[in-house]
């Protein structure tokens, strides 16, 4: 769309047609509207600027009619509850458009881009392609009042302007001769312009005529002092003495930089913003607010420079918040920002992502193309792939941080009334605040102060205050900041005492007093006392549809509360009219009208008895459910809020079946914290129903298991499971059995236990199934590939059972043909073979899951099949092998967007960096991954950061940091657990504190035995150094006994750990010994991995 202004108003479409703008005063209104440059403008400033002052008394409805129009002239094809282009808000009607959409702006872009240009070349360029959009007076619709005079005079200076940067840029190529006549004639119709005669002057001088160039400048004095009674500036003097002194200055290879005097900005029309978009007197239009606003300036500038920034406004309801981000808005507007607006509803029923949807939506058009996977993953997009639960979750988030970073110009996303969103927003929120690291964009959220934040809304605020976003608490205005909102008059310091300074009381309680003469004594005691006298002053029919609109929400579609209330919709429309002229209720979307302020609407549903606010609830719950078209999860959502708030009126059964069909769409969105929202709301609610089946009990735990895994919480998931496992087992519902016992973690990742522990309870359940011969192929092989993996702690079991069990599954699953089946199963087997001995047999699995995975299309598959298969070859000391197979792994990641894997694949570089002594690196890696597992479902984190936290610090020991991680004092063995005394004693040896190891750690023979689990390499090649320094002959015989058979081995600790080579420790303990020729051979063992280790060749990633 292109709306031209510099001249009679014209409106190009998308289309390339021209628009055809009716009567004069529906192009007046879009001129005022279009020189607001996108900030709101109230319907009493438009009825004003349209007729003046003296308005017909149907001036209001032909504002409405006029905005209908409007709206349908601008966007002809926008479908039906889409966002329109014209919106109206609590300030007044906003036209949300890019202001390079104007001509006015480009225009005023255009001029101050040629001052700028330093060659010659481009400046001319440039103000010609400006002067080239000027076809005539601008806004001729408008008439003469001084807002229009204002921003018409500005322009003309520009045009001006722009011919001399023009005329300028010609004769600096030394073209003067081009413009002899242009420059007379210009002369003559701008006389009192000295910067043309001065280029005139300099023109006829450099054609070889500089008799006519001083006649020139003499003709430009005599004007000058008859008709302004001045002399000539400095610059027109010092030319004349050039001239009469033929200074080389003036000849053309001796060109001079054209004098910059003061010019337009390019902020956009009519603006009265300083070219850097800082504001000067506009400042007080917003009143008290002068260091807030001083730090959102710094935070755009961070953000237009490529950085960028993050804050939060807070404050009581009424403070300012809003306000405060509308002015932020403007600013960034004038500063050439991209800007959305993102607003939380103000119920429970809104659909998941509500916000981010909005803003995502608003930017859609000035985004470069996005990959088509990236837009299906954009939030509120439906893409069912089939994918692990989690790892939709995070691409969801990637493709948002993608979108919001990808614009060419620099964006500004504003996200009002956090506490109101819904649990998937704000843990996107904390994910962007963690993760978006470049790009110009500046987010800032709204929020109440009060109620302190939990849950979510916490979690989001810890994740920006990690991020150092700019907090700003409001505070109530002064007494001298409260004269700008009121009459002349007006006792402020009186006012500031009963309403603290809230400025929304303040308008509100002067609006109260405009509308009646109330005794003092009778003035309301706070603001819904205000805001209900308000409403008690309208008809009574009026005012009980305004109560059942509240009930509705603070945006409510009109349709939906007629229907509610029992009425037709005309009759709806026509009781809202005097709401409106009150300033209770604004147009919103499209069919759509809100209250102005959320404490309105919240007044209002106050006072409606609960039993009847709950009827309330039931009657536009199925007017909703009552109406098509829209996208389904807006109607879910808000079904389903209004059904849980009618349950006091028996509609329980309706509530929790309405909430589990909104879970669903949901998760179909990749909302998964909303959903467990919506789901636990159902399972408490269907507790309550008599008609619940056992059968339908449990699909609404796997349905809340699976959202729970989705959001990142695998001990919910695991719960869920364990209820539903006992529940079917009690009910002999075999398959629903089956199903609870195998279905940990998600498509193919399973879950561990916490090290060491094992749930009997599941064991027993998995060893019953398992002894059913009537099992079908793939249940069987899905109990015994969980069979496997949950007996890996159990103490006692034979790991031949393992194997064997683990195998057989594997052997079913691939007679099935399902390569998610083998997937899950094979990585079963690989995990529940994390012994000393089984590690041929995990490599065999490892590039099983590989070659399934490239085989059915599966990067997920084939990704974990190629971490194992790496892990596993540097486990074998196949160094170059196994950073072949992680450099192709780490490819695939970017294409998975799989959380997990990068994590899994990121601990096993880490141990490389931490093998060739990459300190720095390998710290900073430890801090993203130990970040990035804590927002999955993945366990282990304290265990994986503790023993990485072991890795780096052993680093620092052996460079000389030992300050850094001195241990601590006066540790006995019997204060340490069998692992911690190992790793306890290894940091006093490294730091040479023998006698204290030896201390600690007692006599050799007290020494227990380390678990045959997957950290058994990882403690032998430990244990090994220390005792080897100790220099205990007893010790070191027995330990390199016992690790002779791992000589080719790596101390590594599953997938994630990596230390030295078992050559390396064997080598030290032959030395203890006194076997010099065997330590050598161990030695150059050693020496080879670890080359092969520190090679930086491009083939390998983890440098």
């Amino acid at each position: 769309m292109d709306i031209r202004v510099l001249g009679p108003l014209e409106i190009i479409g998308d289309d390339g047609r021209s628009c055809q703008v009716g009567s004069p005063k529906l192009r007046a209104m879009v001129s005022a509207l279009v020189l607001a440059e996108g900030r709101p403008v109230a319907p009493a400033t438009l009825i004003d600027r349209l007729w003046g002052e003296e308005p017909p008394a149907e001036a209001q409805a032909s504002l409405h009619s006029y905005v209908s129009n409007l709206r349908r002239l601008l966007e002809p094809g926008r479908r039906a509850r889409a966002r329109s282009l014209l919106t109206f808000g609590p300030v007044g009607y906003t036209l949300e458009i890019d202001q390079e959409q104007v001509d006015a702006t480009r225009f005023l872009r255009l001029v101050g881009q040629a001052e700028q240009a330093a060659e010659p070349a481009e400046a001319e360029r440039l103000a010609d392609e400006a002067l080239a959009l000027w076809r005539g007076e601008p806004y001729p619709d408008l008439d003469d009042q001084a807002y229009a005079a204002a921003a018409r005079a500005r322009l003309t200076e520009a045009r001006e302007r722009a011919r001399e940067l023009r005329v300028g840029a010609v004769i600096r190529q030394d073209r003067h001769d081009e413009l002899l006549g242009e420059l007379e004639a210009l002369t003559y119709e701008h006389p009192l312009r000295e910067r043309l005669w001065a280029l005139r002057a300099l023109a006829l001088y450099r054609s070889g005529r500089q008799g006519e160039a001083l006649e020139t400048l003499r003709t430009a004095r005599r004007i000058l002092a008859e008709e302004l009674g001045i002399d000539p500036g400095d610059e027109l003097r010092e030319l004349e003495r050039d001239i009469l002194g033929r200074s080389p200055a003036l000849l053309p290879d001796r060109r001079r930089p054209e004098p910059r005097s003061g010019g337009p900005s390019s902020a956009g029309p009519g603006s009265s913003v300083p070219p850097s978009g800082r504001p000067g007197a506009a400042e007080a239009g917003i009143a008290g607010r002068k260091d807030e606003l001083a730090a959102l300036d710094r935070l755009l500038e961070a953000a237009a420079a490529g950085r960028p920034g993050f804050s939060l406004i807070t404050g009581e309801p009424g403070i300012g918040k809003t306000r405060l981000a509308e002015e932020l808005v403007s600013r960034a507007r004038a500063r050439g920002f991209t800007v959305a607006v993102g607003r939380c509803a103000a119920t429970e029923g809104a659909p998941a992502f509500w916000p981010w949807v909005t803003v995502l939506e608003r930017l859609a058009d000035t985004l470069p193309p996005l990959p088509a996977d990236v837009r299906a993953d954009l939030p509120g997009v439906g893409s069912a792939t089939g994918a692990e639960p989690e790892g939709a979750r995070f691409r969801t988030y990637e493709a948002a941080a993608r979108a919001l970073t990808a614009s060419r110009r620099p964006v500004l996303v504003v996200l009002d009334d956090l506490h109101w969103a819904d649990r998937s927003s704000l843990r996107l929120l904390g994910y962007l605040a963690g993760h978006v690291q470049d790009g110009r964009l500046a987010l800032v959220g709204t929020a109440r102060d009060w109620p302190p934040p939990e849950g979510a809304l916490a979690e989001a605020f810890e994740a920006l205050a990690r991020r150092q976003a700019v907090r700003l608490p409001l505070s109530g205005l002064a007494a001298a900041d409260l004269a700008e909102l009121t009459p002349a008059g007006t006792d402020v310091s009186a006012l500031r005492d009963r309403t603290n300074g809230n400025p929304f009381f303040v308008t509100e309680l002067m609006r109260y007093l405009e509308t009646g003469s109330p005794g003092r004594g009778t003035l309301p005691l706070g603001v819904r006392d205000v805001v209900l006298g308000r409403v008690n002053r309208l008809p009574e029919p009026s005012a009980t549809l305004l109560r059942v609109a509240a009930v509705a929400g603070r945006e409510f579609d009109v349709a939906v509360v007629a229907e509610a209330a029992g009425l037709d919709l005309d009759t709806a429309l026509d009781l809202l009219e005097p709401a409106m002229t009150a300033h209770l209720v604004a147009e919103g979307r499209p069919g759509r009208f809100l209250f102005v302020h959320a404490l309105v609407q919240e007044a209002l549903v106050a006072v409606v008895p609960v039993l009847r606010r709950a009827r309330l609830h039931a009657a536009v719950a199925a007017a909703i459910e009552s109406r098509t078209g829209g996208p389904a999860s807006d109607r879910l959502a808000a079904a389903a809020h209004h059904w849980f708030e009618a349950v006091p009126a028996g509609h329980t059964a309706r509530a929790w079946r309405a909430a589990w069909r909104a879970a669903e769409e949901a998760k179909r969105l990749r909302a998964y914290d909303a959903a467990v929202e919506l789901l636990e709301r159902a399972e408490r609610l269907a507790g309550d129903d008599p008609g619940l089946g056992e059968a339908e009990r449990m699909d609404l735990l796997f349905a809340l298991a699976e959202a729970r895994f989705g959001a990142g919480d695998s001990l919910g998931q695991e719960a869920e499971l364990t209820r539903i496992r006992h529940l079917a087992k009690q009910a002999g519902d075999r398959r629903r059995w089956i199903e609870a016992a195998t279905g940990y973690g998600g498509r193919i990742l399973q879950p561990w236990k916490v090290y060491g522990d094992h749930d009997a309870d599941l064991v027993a359940d998995l060893e019953e199934l398992a002894a059913d011969e009537g099992l079908e192929p793939s249940a069987r092989a899905r109990v015994l590939a969980c069979l496997a993996l949950q007996t890996y702690y159990q103490p006692g079991r034979d790991p031949a059972e393992r194997d064997r069990w683990s195998a057989e599954a594997a052997r079913l699953a691939r007679q099935e043909n399902d390569a998610t089946l083998l997937g899950r199963v094979l990585f079963a087997r690989y995990y529940a073979l994390l012994d000393p001995d089984s590690v041929h047999q995990r490599l065999a699995a490892g590039e099983e899951m590989a070659r399934a995975g490239s085989e059915a299309g599966d990067h997920e598959l084939r990704t974990i099949g190629l971490t194992c298969q790496g892990g596993t070859l540097l486990e074998l000391c196949r160094v170059r092998e196994a950073l072949d197979v992680l450099a192709e792994a780490e490819r695939l990641i970017g294409r998975t967007h799989m959380p997990y894997l990068r994590i899994m694949l990121n601990w096993l570089r880490l141990g490389v960096l931490a093998s060739r002594g990459d300190l720095e690196a390998a710290e900073s890696l430890l801090a993203a991954t130990v970040a990035e597992q804590r927002t999955t479902s993945m366990w282990g984190v304290e265990s994986s950061t503790a023993g990485a936290t072991y890795q780096v610090a052993l680093m620092r020991l052996r460079r000389g940091k030992a300050e850094a991680v001195q241990p601590p004092q006066d540790v006995t063995h019997d204060q340490l657990d069998r692992f911690n005394a190992d790793g306890y004693a290894h940091f006093l040896v490294v730091s040479g504190r023998l006698e204290e190891a030896r201390r600690a750690l007692g006599p050799w023979e007290r020494q227990p035995p380390i678990p045959r689990t997957f950290v058994y390499l990882f403690w032998l090649v430990i244990r090994c150094e220390v005792w080897a320094a100790l220099g205990d002959r007893e010790a070191c015989a027995d330990l390199y006994e016992e690790a002779s058979p791992y000589a080719d081995r790596m101390g590594i600790s599953g997938l994630s750990l990596l230390m030295w080579p078992v050559s390396r420790s064997l080598a030290q303990l032959a030395e203890a010994l006194g076997d010099t020729e065997t330590a050598r051979r161990h030695a150059e063992h050693a020496e080879s991995v670890e080359r092969e280790l520190a090679d930086p060749s491009p083939a390998h990633p983890h440098r």
